[in-house]
């Protein structure tokens, strides 16, 4: 129990002397308010309802539409934003109410979103190479930005990704540069995790396959229940082989795709999506010395994904999962869905076990599948063995994302869907997908070397400039073009120009009073506007940061407009802010605590792209970590906190004409 006196001690608002009573544990705000004899409020309007609760006195209560006369007893609710004033009508005594007041237009606290644990996956790269930016600006910074997002709200969130060793473009590297193919794909595994370290890009599980150990053992083991079930058979069919009788298939062999015509290698199209046979591909040619391929007949296994396609439709249906994708699989399931072949004769790969198949290797991306399976096995949950703990992780229990580019996303959808549906196992429900991201008006592409490497990008941005320069070109749903031209006048206007000058002037306002952030007052026309359009952004960049409609590349957009609209609204609010005078005006501390509130929105919403930027933000504003809370992030400062006053905020510049020399034909 707590004695307060209501009216005193006081300070004056609006011509009032009020008395703030601290409510500790509810949004409400209440003053005990004294208006002297004969005296008048100033008009004055707040982004706050209020309740008058009048306990002594007789008065008036006007706004621009109606004036209500008022005595002790009476109560007089005005709205958000409507103007008004109070009136004593006794000239000897003092008109006594009570104000509480409450933030009306904040959204209504919806459920937040279950702190669900997750597992994200990122497609493994191939290592016959290091990454450049069209690479990161796909799966893997998203899978990043996705975990930070998701850890932030509490949930127990994996991120993996590994190495895919057994693609054939690793044998296509290594032959080119005259070393073992182990070798090679050590070495650019390798170069791999320092770029995603680089980037900050951390991983919690990394697949590393091997051809005869437990992970080959472990494969097998789901290959076997698949056979058993009928849904793995053997067939004689053509093969295509070179003039020494080699086994030609995806980087060997290149020609037309006979669904969309466009240049594509065997067993999958990039441009379409869709997977081929290689033997009916159009002008086929060996990749090696341009020759047309021979034709053999030879026996292979393949995996009946025909058998699921009911089953399929139904997870398409239910799958989160863009427009593009969705239509891929549409077709595929509308045209009638292929069996897969998942043998090949070669040397590198996984040597199958079934009788006959000794000679041939598991298809890759059949491999995949259990791969990812593999991936979740070395997670912390419930299983006596790794195939318990790959059941426990797709069980349904756990969300699974799957990120990866379009190329793959056949694979992602159905392929891999189809596998996990026959092994009585939950396929992943989320699916984030990119496009293609051209370099200049043209495809990134390491043969051609038109690319830029993720190192060098890196060295000369530094890794937060980097991440957001990738998402805010991040191809989402459609093709988009990097331009470093481009790319590093946004950045520049953004960080630098705007962001750091209007930290810079928000301190020096807020340096003569201490560094505190004054409480709201009253409020303009264009601070109103400026409010509801934060709202706004707020709104969709937690939309961004759902699971179900993830996007970084609008989490990135939302936050490059707040950081335009802020520059200019606090260059329009200096008018007020510069006026002479010690004290802040009622409509000057509403424009010092609306640009405070976005900062510390900003420094709330940094955290998952700019992890570096978001820590300064938070230590200019005295917070000892990032909001993690968006409703508390998009909440105004308690009266009193006070921001540090030094030191300020100094964003470096990217150099236009260094990032111009990392160009394809420059020096």
């Amino acid at each position: 129990m707590k004695k307060i006196n209501m009216f005193s001690p006081s300070k004056r608002f609006y011509n009032v002397d009020s008395r703030v009573v601290d409510l500790p544990g509810t949004a409400l705000n209440l003053m005990g308010c004294t208006l002297a004899p004969g005296e008048e409020s100033q008009p004055h309007n707040h982004f706050e309802d209020e309740l008058f609760v009048f306990t002594a006195g007789h008065g008036l209560v006007c706004t621009a539409q109606e004036t209500l006369e008022v005595n002790a007893g009476d109560a007089v609710h005005c709205q958000r934003f409507e103007s008004h004033t109070i009136r004593n009508l006794s000239d000897r005594e003092p008109l006594h109410f009570h104000s509480l007041y409450w933030d009306a237009g904040k959204p209504a606290r919806s459920a937040p979103e279950p702190a669900i644990d997750t597992l994200i996956f990122s497609t493994p790269p191939t290592p016959n190479g290091d990454l450049h930016l069209g690479h990161l600006s796909g799966p893997y910074i998203a899978g990043d930005v996705l975990k930070r997002v998701l850890s932030n709200r509490g949930a127990k969130v994996f991120y993996g990704s590994g190495r895919d060793d057994n693609q054939t473009y690793v044998l296509t590297c290594a032959a080119k540069e005259n070393i073992a193919p182990s070798a090679c794909a050590d070495h650019y595994a390798q170069a791999i995790r320092e770029t995603w370290q680089g980037y900050g890009i951390d991983m919690d599980l990394f697949i590393t396959p091997d051809n005869q150990g437990e992970y080959a053992d472990f494969a097998h083991h789901y290959l076997q229940r698949l056979h058993e079930q009928g849904l793995i058979y053997a067939k004689d069919t053509p093969v295509f082989v070179d003039d020494q009788g080699n086994a030609l298939h995806e980087a060997f062999l290149n020609g037309g795709c006979p669904h969309c015509g466009e240049s594509s290698d065997g067993n999958a199209c990039e441009a379409c999506g869709q997977p081929n046979q290689c033997t009916d591909l159009t002008q086929p040619r060996v990749k090696r010395d341009g020759r047309q391929p021979q034709l053999r007949i030879e026996t292979r296994l393949f995996f009946r994904l025909s058998a699921l396609a009911d089953e399929l439709a139904k997870y398409v249906q239910t799958a989160n999962m863009p427009a593009h994708v969705y239509q891929l699989c549409h077709t595929m399931l509308t045209q009638g869905l292929p069996d897969i072949c998942i043998s090949h004769r070669s040397d590198w790969g996984i040597r199958h076990r079934l009788p006959s198949m000794q000679d041939q290797v598991m298809y890759v991306w059949f491999e995949m599948a259990f791969g990812y399976l593999w991936g979740a096995s070395e997670l912390p949950v419930q299983g006596e063995d790794r195939f318990a703990k790959a059941a426990t992780c797709y069980s349904g229990a756990m969300d699974i994302v799957h990120c990866y580019g379009f190329d793959n996303a056949y694979y992602h959808t159905l392929l891999f869907p189809a596998v996990y549906l026959a092994l009585g196992l939950t396929p992943p429900r989320h699916h984030v997908v990119n496009e293609l991201l051209d370099l200049d008006g043209s495809k990134f592409s390491t043969s051609r070397r038109h690319l830029i490497w993720g190192k060098d990008f890196l060295a000369e941005t530094g890794s937060d400039y980097a991440r957001m320069a990738l998402m805010l070109t991040r191809p989402e749903g459609m093709r988009s073009n990097f331009t470093v031209a481009q790319i590093s006048e946004r950045i520049n206007d953004l960080f630098p120009n705007k962001l750091s000058a209007w930290m810079q002037r928000l301190q020096a306002r807020l340096a003569p009073h201490g560094g505190k952030v004054p409480e709201p007052g009253a409020w303009l026309s264009d601070q109103k506007i400026y409010h509801d359009e934060l709202r706004q952004w707020m709104e969709g960049y937690q939309q961004a940061c759902a699971t179900a409609t993830f996007s970084p590349l609008r989490m990135a957009e939302q936050v490059a407009q707040v950081i335009d609209r802020v520059s200019r609204f606090s260059a329009a609010q200096d008018y007020l802010l510069s006026a002479p005078g010690q004290s802040l005006s009622n409509h000057a501390r509403s424009s010092l605590a609306l640009q405070a509130l976005t900062a510390r929105w900003l420094a709330f919403a940094t955290s998952a792209l700019m992890p570096d930027l978001s820590q300064q933000l938070s230590e200019l504003l005295n917070l000892d970590e990032p909001d993690r809370d968006p409703q508390l992030a998009s909440t105004f400062f308690a009266t009193g906190h006070a921001l540090a006053v030094h030191p300020r905020l100094e964003l470096p510049r990217v150099s236009a004409e260094a990032l111009a020399q990392l160009m394809p034909g420059q020096a």
